[in-house]
């Protein structure tokens, strides 16, 4: 074996212990060049492993990125947020978003929901945000409002994100809703 797989081999296990991780992390982040020199000795790449990662590809939603790798337009991000449905709701929402979207292709919606149904949403690659249920929130903070809260959440959300917009749906709405119209959604270029 030569020394500089020999080398590779010792960061790589030095790398394993948490504590080392972490304390090498926090040193690349500071200086690119001790970065791009940990990369040429260890021979891997930051947020990488040495195994195949399996199924679909991690979700990248921040603001202004691409919506497939290679395309050069920005898209903006429309956070839809829809508060109080019932279950089963979520499949059929996260497909009427999806026709629009491949409808029109101008934005990339980020849903807020108050559910635990996030599979409709992450089995399409979208990013998903959850809020507490009204009746929980009632109980863990009565004295407070809940329309404060999920006005305070989406706010934090919009900033966190870059969200162009952010579009109330219920599923009385979308089943009103002509396709024509949600089309509409992350049309406006601000």
């Amino acid at each position: 074996m030569s020394l500089r797989n020999e080398v590779r081999r010792l960061g790589r296990r030095l790398l394993a212990v948490p504590q080392v991780r972490r304390a090498g992390v926090a040193v690349a982040r500071r200086s690119p060049a001790l970065k791009s020199l940990g990369r040429r000795a260890l021979g891997v790449r930051a947020g990488t492993s040495t195994k195949k990662r399996a199924g679909k590809p991690r979700i990248d939603i921040r603001s202004g990125n691409m919506h497939l790798p290679g395309q050069g337009s920005r898209w903006p991000i429309v956070v839809v947020a829809a508060l109080g449905l019932a279950p089963g709701d979520t499949e059929r929402l996260a497909a009427t978003v999806e026709r629009a979207q491949l409808t029109s292709g101008r934005f990339r919606p980020l849903f807020l929901v108050d559910s635990g149904e996030l599979a409709p949403f992450r089995s399409r690659n979208y990013a998903v945000e959850t809020v507490m249920a009204q009746a929980m929130y009632a109980r863990v903070n009565p004295q407070d409002s809940y329309a404060e809260y999920v006005y305070e959440r989406t706010a934090s959300i919009v900033s966190a994100y870059g969200a162009r917009s952010v579009v109330p749906m219920s599923m009385e709405t979308l089943d009103s809703m002509p396709g024509t119209v949600l089309r509409l959604m992350g049309a406006l270029d601000f």
